[in-house]
């Protein structure tokens, strides 16, 4: 076997790999996800992707075309970022982005901590929903 072979053999292990990792480890990693093609080939809902670099998740099914990307239709996609093992609070919570009662997350450079199950609210939209967290956990 040729050294490309083995190359290509463990990436094909490395991104099966990928697909069992959690949104935390995943973002960690956004390089091993594809980036779309305009195929026009079906992606499923829950579908990760690399997008210039940021990691986004298909909110429902689509087709790879350049109509559906992020860029020109946002709200088929969810951001998933995370800063320092917490996830970073978007402006737009869907919910597949919700946060678990407890869950903590940043939201303008302060950490937060989810009152509610599947909480679609950010701080500054429903403060009753988060506790704000003096200190670094």
């Amino acid at each position: 076997m040729s050294i490309v072979d083995e190359a290509r053999e463990y990436r094909t292990f490395i991104e099966a790999k990928a697909s069992t990792f959690d949104d935390k480890e995943a973002s960690q990693v956004v390089k091993l996800y594809p980036k779309l093609s305009e195929s026009g080939e079906l992606i499923k809902a829950g579908t990760r992707i690399n997008w210039n670099g940021i990691l986004k998740r298909a909110s429902v099914d689509l087709w790879d075309t350049e109509e559906n990307n992020p860029d020109n239709a946002p709200a088929l996609w969810e951001d998933i970022e995370y800063r320092d093992g917490y996830r970073i609070i978007p402006d737009v919570i869907t919910v597949g982005t919700a946060f678990a009662k407890n869950e903590i997350g940043w939201w303008e450079n302060e950490l937060y901590q989810s009152t509610l199950d599947a909480n679609v609210f950010t701080p500054q939209m429903y403060p009753a929903g988060w506790n704000k967290l003096s200190e670094v956990i």
